[in-house]
């Protein structure tokens, strides 16, 4: 708790949080890239420690990755997951899946298969942040105009 507290405070100007998880015995990781709620693929993960559980083409892992991605967004309705999203799997003990975390806007995801699948997300995560910037400003445009005949 001490540990935390001076944290805290020496994080003054920024917004602290302390994140308390366990540690995996394997501490192998894959890191499932998402869009749109559909797995793209499985980004590259310099963290070669540990011992691999899933072999391309990952269905197992991508479909574990959209399932819980679709729990969260049960859980926290009010969460923007139809964008870029990346979940963070790791295998524990009992050989289970566990998610590590959900990561979104800045999300590192870089292929292990080139660039062309990493720029393909990136493409469709500015067309759609356009779209959604572009509809705000309709709509906000569209009450203004309302008021102003009314």
């Amino acid at each position: 708790m001490d540990k935390i507290e001076i944290q805290y405070n020496d994080l003054s100007d920024s917004i602290p949080y302390t994140m308390i998880q366990p540690t995996m015995r394997n501490k192998k990781e894959y890191k499932v890239v998402l869009f749109n709620r559909e797995p793209k693929y499985v980004a590259h993960n310099a963290n070669l420690m540990g011992t691999g559980f899933s072999r391309y083409p990952h269905h197992e892992i991508m479909n574990f990755a959209a399932h819980a991605l679709n729990e969260f967004s049960l859980a926290c309705p009010f969460a923007m997951v139809n964008s870029l999203m990346r979940v963070d799997i790791f295998q524990n003990k009992s050989n289970k899946l566990v998610v590590n975390e959900f990561e979104s806007l800045e999300a590192d995801h870089h292929s292990n298969y080139g660039t062309q699948r990493k720029d393909a997300v990136d493409f469709q995560v500015k067309d759609y942040y356009e779209r959604v910037l572009s509809d705000l400003v309709d709509e906000k445009f569209i009450r203004y105009k309302y008021r102003c005949l009314h």
